[in-house]
């Protein structure tokens, strides 16, 4: 009785291990960054964000995918935006996201069809053109990548138009970072996707209150 009660035991304490450590990576993964604030007086330039628009993500139908007639009118938005963009010769940056923390990768591995882990065919980009840049991420902000910063340091950038995907996720913990950092954010909205349209309201008001536009 004592083997299989230890046994037992074991198998709960990992179990319980695991889920704290996987609450710990999905927290640490949702979370804006912070960094050194900007003097946006010396930043005159815009540049234009696409977040995460990765084949992974933006499949229609099935139990990841997204409802065919919404991904085509935003996709048609974003796709606009970057013409829009390099024709007016503002920089594009694409964000590419790719799971890292181990237990995460697992559970996508797992349970989420593979999708954004290192080895899919899924991790590039639906884009009408090349970017002038891209950022690959493993946080749901894009300045956790120091690419990034580094890239809108050169080229003074100050504004960020924010377009991508999730809104309730990558985009506004994006956003949150920015405004984190002294930026100007301009919000797209209808060229950012979101699952639950309600809770990327909340998101996008209290961006407002930070003092995000949305367009």
């Amino acid at each position: 009785m004592i083997p299989v009660l230890a046994v037992v035991g074991a198998i709960v304490f990992a179990v319980a291990l695991f889920a704290v450590r996987l609450r710990y990576e999905l927290r640490g993964a949702n979370t804006p960054t912070t960094g050194e604030r900007i003097d946006i007086s010396m930043r005159p330039n815009l540049a234009l964000l696409v977040i995460d628009v990765q084949k992974d993500f933006t499949s229609v139908g099935g139990k990841f995918g997204w409802e065919e007639a919404y991904l085509k009118a935003r996709l048609a938005m974003i796709s606009t935006a970057v013409v829009k963009a390099s024709e007016a010769e503002i920089p594009v940056i694409a964000v590419r996201h790719v799971y890292r923390a181990p237990l995460i990768r697992l559970m996508i591995w797992l349970f989420g069809e593979g999708r954004g882990i290192p080895g899919s065919k899924g991790l590039g980009l639906s884009l009408p053109l090349t970017p002038d840049f891209e950022v690959v991420k493993s946080l749901s902000d894009s300045f956790s990548s120091p690419e990034l910063e580094g890239y809108l340091a050169a080229n003074r950038v100050g504004t960020l138009l924010l377009t991508g995907l999730d809104g309730c996720y990558c985009v506004q913990n994006t956003a949150n970072g920015a405004l984190n950092r002294g930026y100007r954010v301009e919000i797209l909205e209808n060229a950012v996707l979101s699952r639950n349209e309600g809770e990327w309201r909340k998101h996008s008001e209290a961006l407002e209150g930070r003092g995000a536009v949305l367009t």
